[in-house]
């Protein structure tokens, strides 16, 4: 079994998860692997993501027999990056890090702030997520916040996350923030007695930021170079860019620390 880190500009698929006759991150990287004659017996990401979502540090789980080079693996993909990998256990249930970049349209920031943190703690996320009819829908997350300029950057850190959550979390702050949903209609929302239809903001600002492993990877300084250099370029608003860029570089310089080198 090997786990790989992967990023990925999620503008360019239709979701992580494979799926017929449309482009995915893991249809990609299985043609990548299957041109070079390598069998994979099993294979998920650890996290799935939407259309339009994109990733720095997701992690793809991988059965196969034979050795896998990432650098050689990268080469053969576009709008992927593969940059890390183990062969050890991971520790699970694995935290993971979203963040969504969201602009400032005249919103309060004191309602922003105060929005989001009605999200903060074990709750039922049955309206605030696409109910796919069998996940569970209590999850527990933490929630915070700063602004940078015109931005809003929202985090949101939890072992796991329902279809859309995220996404329809932020439309329900900014609503909120608007005046078009009440503190009530929330709360009574996430202990289960009200059913909304929270409205989804789009995925192209969405970024799962990091999963946290706890376990040691190697990693190949080609690909990491070349992702330090790329991964801003999918954000289009150019402040929005500028921000993501210093926390990608960032946590690259960090995961740098964490991991041996091949």
């Amino acid at each position: 079994m090997v786990y790989l880190k992967v990023a990925y500009n999620g503008k360019e698929f239709h979701g992580s998860q494979h799926q017929p006759n449309v482009r995915t991150v893991e249809g990609d990287i299985l043609k990548a692997l299957g041109n070079e004659g390598i069998k994979v017996i099993s294979y998920g990401f650890i996290s799935r993501t939407d259309k339009g979502v994109s990733a720095l540090s997701n992690i793809l789980k991988l059965e196969v027999q034979e050795n896998i080079n990432i650098k050689k693996l990268s080469h053969l993909l576009k709008d992927i990056w593969i940059y890390g990998k183990t062969n050890n256990d991971l520790k699970f249930p694995l935290t993971k890090t979203y963040r969504y970049y969201l602009f400032d349209k005249n919103y309060d920031e004191g309602l922003i702030s105060k929005g989001l943190s009605f999200f903060n703690g074990n709750h039922d996320f049955l309206s605030f997520s696409k109910y796919n009819g069998t996940d569970q829908t209590k999850r527990t997350i933490e929630t915070r916040y700063r602004k940078e300029g015109s931005v809003y950057v929202l985090e949101f850190i939890g072992n796991g996350f329902l279809w859309q959550m995220v996404r329809r979390i932020v439309g329900s702050v900014v609503d909120y923030a608007k005046g078009n949903l009440s503190e009530n209609d929330i709360a009574s929302a996430l202990n289960g007695e009200l059913r909304i239809n929270a409205n989804p903001f789009p995925p192209d600002y969405l970024i799962l930021y990091n999963i946290e492993t706890g376990s040691e990877m190697s990693y190949d300084d080609y690909v990491l170079r070349t992702l330090k250099r790329r991964f801003n370029e999918l954000l289009i608003d150019f402040t929005a860019r500028r921000i993501l860029e210093k926390e990608s570089l960032e946590y690259m310089k960090q995961t740098e620390k964490l991991i041996n080198r091949d």
